[in-house]
């Protein structure tokens, strides 16, 4: 199954981890694993988003050692923290709800610099009140360990949970795997680095079988040691979404640092990371004891990974995939006459989208990497975004209007909020 995902989606190095009550299975494909010299064992790559998870253990770790409060203003740990955005807490900034801009604003260098700046960026709406996907936030939850531990992140996160969970750490910079993206004039290499000021939202690296053993973490049936490692109280907070704040198009629902596909004893844990021409997913099924963990060296892993989950869900596993319950549109769509006033630019702090219309009439979004997006209508104001150059991959989004003007407003997209500019 893996080998032919990896030929179909011209991936070099693929590799997969299936944990169930009865152990761990893991199976690789690729060129690089079949290669001459090549070691049958699975590679470092990068978790991008998924370092998130780690991230938001640590803090939720010090929480239950009283060293950090989930509802403790932010302000109350961090100097300088601008007055506009006083109101966010640890619990808005681990489940995307503080109001955050998405990245830090220019070049600030430090974690300490780029915390500032974010808060002084200002906010997009209350806190609690709405979803918008924040990086910038994790670095500001990183900045909280920091100044709570007294320790650098990187110590941080490899002595409370990468060393009892006898994972090797592995941060960007050092012996990872980098990705590729494949081009009309072939393949691309691409170098995994972020800046050192946002390594606790995607430094970190590692195979899938660390994966695994993160995600037993959070399992109903897990050990003993699993639980002196994070209570029970921390576990189910993190498993819970902790505001009435939709991440449309995403999941159904966010926990602290989780998204959550389902209701109930059907919910699955899980995030989904891209970043450097590397994919790296995560679900985790807590009633049945299920860990699910997929990386690739190529930015088509995304692709592949659908279509892995697609293949599972065929034999039984209903394993949580995006768009997910209510976020779905309606199947009777309204064209692009759904989006009469989407015209314009949309902005989340230094990112910028816009939307114009070619001579046909038709809506197209241009995201600040310059990939164009064909819009369509589904129902009032929720759309469909196909990339003109994979229209078989599709995104959702919708406009929020404005209740006096009727006007749309913001625009929820990728996860995150975006504010109408022009």
């Amino acid at each position: 199954m893996l080998g032919e995902l990896a030929h179909r989606h011209r991936i070099s190095a693929v590799q997969c981890a299936l944990r169930g009550p009865g152990g761990t299975s893991v199976a690789r494909a690729g060129e690089f694993f079949a290669g001459e010299g090549s070691t049958a064992e699975s590679i470092t790559l990068p978790f991008a988003s998924v370092t998130k998870l780690f991230t938001a253990t640590v803090a939720m770790q010090l929480v239950t050692d009283g060293d950090l409060d989930l509802d403790e203003p932010v302000r109350d740990r961090l100097s300088p923290w601008a007055d506009a955005a006083s109101g966010v807490t640890l619990r808005h900034l681990l489940s995307h709800c503080s109001g955050l801009v998405c990245d830090a604003p220019g070049e600030p260098g430090s974690a300490a610099r780029a915390a500032t700046a974010t808060a002084a960026a200002g906010l997009l709406f209350p806190p609690g009140s709405a979803f918008s996907y924040s990086n910038a936030g994790f670095t500001v939850v990183g900045r909280l360990i920091e100044t709570a531990t007294g320790m650098s992140w990187r110590q941080a996160v490899t002595d409370f949970l990468l060393g009892p969970l006898d994972i090797a750490p592995a941060f960007l910079g050092g012996a990872v795997r980098g990705g590729h993206v494949i081009t009309r004039n072939g393949t691309v290499p691409i170098a995994p680095a972020v800046p050192r000021a946002a390594e606790p939202a995607a430094a970190l690296a590692g195979r899938v079988e660390d994966l695994a053993a993160f995600g037993g973490l959070f399992l109903d049936d897990r050990d003993g040691a699993s639980r002196a490692l994070l209570d029970d109280e921390a576990v189910a907070a993190m498993r819970q979404p902790p505001f009435d704040a939709a991440p449309f198009g995403l999941a159904d629902a966010w926990g602290l640092g989780w998204a959550l596909y389902g209701t109930g004893s059907g919910r699955w844990l899980g995030l989904d990371a891209a970043g450097a021409g590397t994919a790296c997913h995560v679900r985790v099924h807590p009633a049945s004891g299920t860990v699910l963990a997929f990386q690739a060296d190529s930015a088509a892993g995304a692709a592949a990974w659908g279509d892995l989950v697609t293949l599972l869900r065929a034999e039984g596993p209903a394993v949580g995939m995006p768009p997910a319950g209510a976020a779905a549109p309606s199947t009777a769509t309204g064209g692009d006459r759904a989006l009469p006033d989407c015209t314009g630019r949309w902005v989340n702090g230094e990112t910028v989208y816009r939307i114009s219309r070619t001579a046909s009439g038709t809506a197209v979004l241009e995201d600040d990497d310059g990939t164009e997006y064909h819009l369509s209508g589904h129902g009032v104001r929720v759309f469909s975004a196909r990339p003109a150059e994979k229209p078989d991959t599709e995104h959702l989004g919708r406009f929020l209007t404005d209740p006096e003007s009727g006007r749309a407003t913001l625009m929820q997209f990728g996860g995150r909020l975006m504010r109408r500019a022009a």
